[in-house]
């Protein structure tokens, strides 16, 4: 008999009204939003704000929002606690010992709920699977991971380590807690921000004038680049991807191989697209978000390129893994030991199957590797490093992308089974789409070469006169509306980090 707990459809998404950032849903909830916002009195903003994160989150949840708000309340409570034992810790020597076991308990217990629930959601499929195989009857059908269960939960920890190590203050007010953790233009995949950077944020949102027309364009100028990311470029080179990959076993190597660059670009864009259009919605609503990306395939160098991808998960796992196991300072095997740590957790993180515990564990051999080529002290050309890299990168995608570890490798195995070139090459897309997915790539290449070489292309844009200015950005909005993948029969797909 299935147990009772795992009969409970708490978790199914059938509200039919998800409102995903590229979906005309989530424009019309968004531009109600912020018209709303921008009238209303300084005193009660927070409170809209918390009513549109629950909006947000309950078009996607309908039940789930309990988790989240248990999280929120927990931390909070127990953030209070740690602070009241380290202010009577201060007052009585005799009690120190049992103020200590006070404060640890305040900290363990919202970090047990915390990974314990991250651990139930995403590992249950994993369970069920392995009790099925050994003839104990268990179902999790019905249990869908809360959306945003990973990201918020970084979050929840980030703010218990941080008032543990006296970083910050505990919050009295439980509702700044809450909307810390559940701020819609990050719940769904990020950016992961630090609470001492969003409670600054937040204080100053409730004090400044939000009738800045130059902000609220220059957020709007980088949500529509982010767009323009996801569904001109990221949708379709899923086609290409998804094209090549469904039917692995009747391609050689250069189709397979044309396959994993689409994906090793789909990624990029669909993630850096999200995290633009994330920074670009808070920017419209007077926070500034920290920035996830800095042209991460243009590293040189393996080390270069895990700072400049995915960098709040990365400062993430530096500050909260890395440092507190102690980083660099125990010695070079403890160092090494370390780094297979922070990317095992990375790899668990990101999902229950072995293809992403591989996919991590990969990366942590391309970090040992580098330091221990460095310590050589010999020198590779910039553009060979560069080389390397990309397509160490690109060779550990395949793994991320597989679904499963036996497929990744099946997957490399076929790829090398055969190097004839195709005569005819279809490639899922028609001309005309290959036309303009090339010159999109053209693009955004040249709007990362031109960041890599510090010229901020936003501020050029908004430094030329105001008729250029509006060609610009009507230029780009255009080419979103025009050019992206969506109409009639489309289902607006969700973001490849949305999963996780």
């Amino acid at each position: 008999m299935v147990p009772f707990l795992f009969r409970l459809k708490i978790l199914q998404r059938k509200s039919g009204f998800e409102m995903v950032l590229n979906s005309l849903r989530f424009a019309s909830f968004f531009l109600i939003f912020l018209s709303v916002l921008l009238i209303l009195p300084k005193k009660i903003r927070k409170y809209w704000l918390l009513a549109g994160n629950c909006l947000f989150y309950l078009s996607w949840e309908r039940r789930a929002c309990v988790f989240l708000l248990l999280s929120s309340l927990m931390i909070w409570l127990c953030g209070l606690g740690l602070r009241g034992s380290a202010d009577s810790g201060q007052q009585t020597v005799v009690s120190s010992q049992k103020t200590e076991r006070r404060k640890s308990l305040f900290l363990i217990i919202p970090l047990v709920w915390n990974v314990g629930l991250l651990i139930f959601f995403k590992y249950t499929g994993s369970f069920a699977s392995v009790l099925g195989r050994a003839g104990v009857p268990f179902s999790a059908e019905a249990v869908i991971a809360p959306l945003g269960i990973s990201f918020y939960t970084l979050r929840c920890i980030s703010y218990m380590a941080d008032v543990w190590r006296g970083t910050i203050q505990p919050v009295k007010n439980p509702l700044d807690v809450i909307l810390y953790v559940s701020f819609f233009p990050q719940i769904i995949s990020g950016p992961i921000e630090r609470p001492a950077r969003f409670f600054s944020e937040l204080d100053a949102f409730q004090k400044k004038n939000l009738w800045n027309f130059s902000l609220i364009w220059q957020g709007f100028l980088l949500f529509v680049w982010g767009l323009f990311q996801k569904i001109v470029l990221a949708e379709r080179l899923s086609v290409i991807s998804a094209h090549f990959f469904s039917d692995y076993t009747a391609f050689g190597f250069w189709e397979l191989l044309l396959a994993s660059l689409a994906y090793t670009l789909q990624i990029y864009c669909d993630f850096a697209g999200y995290s633009d259009m994330s920074r670009g919605i808070a920017g419209m609503m007077g926070f500034s978000l920290m920035r996830n990306f800095r042209q991460p395939y243009l590293a040189i160098g393996i080390k270069s390129f895990w700072r400049r991808w995915h960098i709040s998960l990365t400062s993430w796992l530096t500050d909260y893994v890395y440092i507190p196991l102690g980083g660099s300072r125990r010695g070079l095997l403890r160092k090494y030991v370390n780094i297979v740590i922070v990317f095992l957790v990375s790899g668990v993180w990101h999902g229950s199957t072995l293809n992403f515990i591989f996919w991590g564990l990969l990366h942590a051999f391309y970090q040992i590797l580098a330091d221990l080529w460095d310590r050589t002290g010999r020198r590779l050309p910039g553009w060979l490093i560069w080389y390397i890299t990309f397509a160490e990168v690109n060779f550990a995608w395949i793994f991320f992308n597989a679904g499963g570890l036996n497929r990744g490798f099946r997957i490399i195995r076929q790829m090398f089974s055969g190097f004839a070139f195709p005569s005819e090459l279809d490639t899922g897309l028609i001309p005309g789409n290959l036309v303009v997915l090339g010159l999109g790539l053209a693009v955004l290449l040249l709007v990362d070469v031109l960041h890599e070489r510090k010229v901020s292309v936003f501020r050029k844009v908004f430094a030329l006169p105001l008729p250029l200015r509006w060609l610009i950005i009507l230029i780009l909005f255009w080419s979103v509306i025009m050019l992206g993948i969506y109409g009639i029969g489309y289902d607006t797909s969700s973001f490849i980090y949305a999963q996780f």
